[in-house]
């Protein structure tokens, strides 16, 4: 079920990245879809969702859904209220619940986490309850702890803590129908046992839109705990709902999402998460329970004026509950959660600065967990990138306290799975070895993996205030994947692979860029599961810890790599010294057997072949060529040509030879590589070197494209020089820098 989710997020371009706040505590979004009448009916929404026991604001937030209220107003809640913080550790949910109930909730949805720890918790949070439950995709009718409050019938008289696909609530006179879904991957995410089921998603919206219809409701609200892109596609499949109350995906909506704003609008609202912001749309309807005209803003509860004192002042009976319940707490954070035999060390300095074994644990856990949620097919293996920064005290041997947990993983990150190339992860790598000299916290600690780097090489600088990069990094020398049977495999540059890590970085904290650039393609897993659970669930299943660091970390410190001949001979001082060997790491080019690389010589067609080859990862197969010369192209060549020739990649001439010993042009250089990195080509393209007039016509588009994808550099006065022999450092360089390495 997962898998059938994430299509959706891999089929759509996720705004929950790209959608981001300003500074601004409150955005409002006022619009009109048709001319609005004084007898419209007009409704105000106030919603919640993802607040995962998040209570430290809670009287605050009280204050503010007091002061939003009027004579017409719903109070919704789209899911998971359930884990997160120590407050649901000691009261699964009923410290939450006393404010919902105080707050005047109309209604709520489950989030997946409402079933972390199974039916029967559940149960007893919705009997405190003073609001009735939505679930039109979720049969409870099987399960023993819930099956007596599940009722199948839309109610318009529901009783508080039972479970509906639908409700009618009366508002100033007028019937609006609220109904709700869940994740159907909650069956994978949480644990709502085997005798609860989730259908369809979209058909059961469907079935109870029509059913509400049926019943003369033509204003509908979905509770929705599918997540943002998920919403943005039922707004669009299903007609009949007008506003979508969103969750799970922890996307912050500024202002309400317009779907159909031509017809018949879909509103789509969301505040984020923990209860940082409270959401409020105002919304009109005709008679015929069309949306003419909205206004929706989301109002920060935790801003602060110039003094630091909050805006919103707290509600005293709340805060006074509030002080109460949290007392237990210091008492919870003694509860011994597991044993070491040896201090896991978490110290700033180290962490930030080479492998830890407290580092490996972490990154061990997280990966566990990924590996137990997410299956993907045609990945080449499961790694972890945590960042030291995130860990921020150490273990002492003996007991471990949930306290003592809370202390190192202290900013309750969720755990976060990317799909990333290698060449993506070996940029992330990159980055994080980059502050290591000024212990910035963006060094990785890692699972399923090994990398060497040399702190002696330049590491990549950026500008804090732009985020631009003002130096490359060279770095990372090798980085190898850990196969199921324990042996190491070099990372594929081209290859997916599955990347655990946190919710900070996997949206470009710590500069994490090329993790930001899979988040924002939609290249990942959501799946909000708090860092510190996930250590502790680790933890739990792992016994008592003796962890030892095992090598994944190296730094050469201007050493050769271990097993590795010395470096080339004659590349010191090079310009492209860095390039070749990260190449030679990578094993995609070997030097001659007197030890040199001879950077500036000519490289061969033949040449060319395995190097690029080699790049792409093609095997030793191939289907063979039909070059006349064929018996003249050197049998250590022969597969690699018939591979890059199937692909379209390199072509022969007019009269049928491959000629193999002929050296490369730059103008051949640069159209092998463009075909074999799929560059669009503009056959109308003209490069802006000052020599374009000489690059031959069938070039002239391949070179275009290449210059615009930044990787070429001209020869001299911003000449390209086609016709001129392209060097070996040069196709090095090219192919490198296409490879994104």
């Amino acid at each position: 079920m997962l898998q059938a989710y994430m299509q959706h997020t891999f089929k759509t371009f996720l705004a929950s990245a790209v959608i981001v706040s300003g500074l601004i505590p409150a955005v409002y979004s006022a619009q009109t879809a048709h001319a609005a009448e004084a007898d419209d009916f007009s409704l105000r929404i106030l919603h919640t969702n993802d607040t995962h026991a998040h209570l430290d604001n809670i009287a605050r937030r009280m204050t503010a859904i007091a002061a939003a209220k009027n004579d017409s107003t719903l109070l919704l809640d789209a899911g998971d209220v359930f884990s997160g913080t120590l407050y649901f550790n000691q009261y699964n949910g009923l410290a939450d619940l006393w404010f919902m109930n105080k707050a005047g909730y109309d209604a709520m949805t489950f989030g997946n986490h409402e079933f972390d720890k199974g039916p029967a918790v559940l149960a007893a949070f919705m009997k405190e309850a003073k609001f009735p439950f939505v679930s039109a995709n979720i049969d409870f009718s099987k399960d023993s702890s819930l099956g007596g409050a599940y009722h199948t019938a839309i109610a318009d008289k529901p009783t508080n803590g039972q479970i509906y696909p639908a409700i009618i609530k009366e508002v100033n006179g007028e019937k609006v129908g609220i109904f709700g879904l869940t994740t159907p991957d909650t069956a994978v995410l949480s644990s709502p046992g085997d005798n609860i089921t989730f259908k369809d998603y979209e058909a059961s919206a469907e079935a109870t839109v029509k059913s509400l219809e049926e019943k003369g409701i033509n204003k509908i609200i979905a509770l929705s705990h599918l997540g943002y892109t998920v919403d943005e596609e039922l707004a669009d499949s299903v007609p009949g709902i007008d506003v979508i109350v969103g969750g799970h995906s922890h996307t912050k909506l500024d202002a309400p999402e317009v779907h159909n704003a031509d017809t018949e609008p879909t509103l789509i609202v969301q505040t984020g998460e923990y209860g940082q912001y409270l959401g409020q749309l105002d919304v009109k309807f005709d008679d015929n329970g069309v949306l003419t005209s909205w206004d929706g803003k989301l109002t920060s509860i935790d801003e602060t004026d110039a003094a630091g004192k909050y805006v919103i002042a707290d509600n005293k009976e709340a805060a006074d509950k509030l002080a109460e319940l949290a007392k237990p707490l210091e008492t919870l954070k003694q509860t011994v959660i597991g044993k070491t035999t040896v201090v896991l060390d978490g110290e700033r300095g180290s962490v930030r600065k080479q492998e830890t074994n407290l580092g490996d644990f972490t990154a061990d856990g997280m990966l566990a967990k990924v590996k137990s949620i997410v299956h993907e097919t045609g990945v080449k293996g499961y790694v972890t990138i945590q960042n030291g920064g995130g860990i921020r005290a150490s273990l002492p041997a003996g007991d471990i306290t949930l306290g003592g947990l809370l202390t190192v993983m202290p900013f309750g990150n969720n755990l976060t799975a990317l799909k990333m190339t290698g060449a993506e992860i070996t940029a992330a790598l990159e980055n994080g070895v980059s502050g290591v000299e000024t212990g910035e916290g963006r060094f990785p600690q890692v699972a399923g993996m090994r990398f060497a780097y040399d702190s002696t090489k330049p590491g990549e600088k950026i500008d804090s205030v732009t985020g631009t990069v003002t130096q490359n990094g060279s770095r990372i020398q090798k980085v190898e994947i850990k196969n199921e049977d324990g042996t190491y495999s070099p990372i594929d540059p081209q290859a997916y692979y599955i990347v655990a890590t946190n919710s900070y970085m996997a949206t470009g904290g710590d500069f994490y860029r090329s993790m930001k650039q899979a988040h924002d393609d939609g290249r990942f897993y959501e799946l909000n599961l708090v860092d510190y659970e996930v250590f502790k669930d680790y933890l739990a299943s792992a016994g008592t810890v003796s962890q030892q660091i095992e090598g994944r970390i190296t730094d050469l410190k201007g050493a050769s790599l271990p097993g590795q001949t010395a470096a080339f001979s004659d590349i010191q001082g090079h310009w492209a010294a860095d390039a070749i060997t990260k190449a030679a790491a990578l094993g995609l080019v070997t030097g001659y057997t007197d030890g040199t690389f001879k950077p500036d010589n000519t490289i061969t067609r033949a040449e060319f072949a395995v190097i690029a080859s080699r790049g792409l990862k093609l095997g030793d197969t191939s289907s063979g060529f039909p070059f006349k010369d064929g018996e003249d192209i050197p049998s250590w060549s022969r597969i690699a040509v018939g591979q890059l020739f199937l692909l379209g990649i390199i072509q022969g001439y007019e009269d049928n030879t491959f000629r193999p010993s002929n050296p490369v042009t730059r103008e051949e250089m640069t159209v092998m590589a463009a075909r074999g990195l799929q560059l669009q080509i503009d056959p109308a393209a003209v490069p802006s070197f000052t020599d374009a007039g000489s690059i031959h016509q069938w070039a002239k588009p391949y070179v275009a494209a290449a210059e615009k994808a930044g990787l070429l550099d001209g020869i001299a006065n911003g000449k390209f020089n086609g016709s001129g022999y392209a060097t070996r450092a040069e196709v090095v360089t090219l192919l490198l820098a296409g490879a994104g390495l």
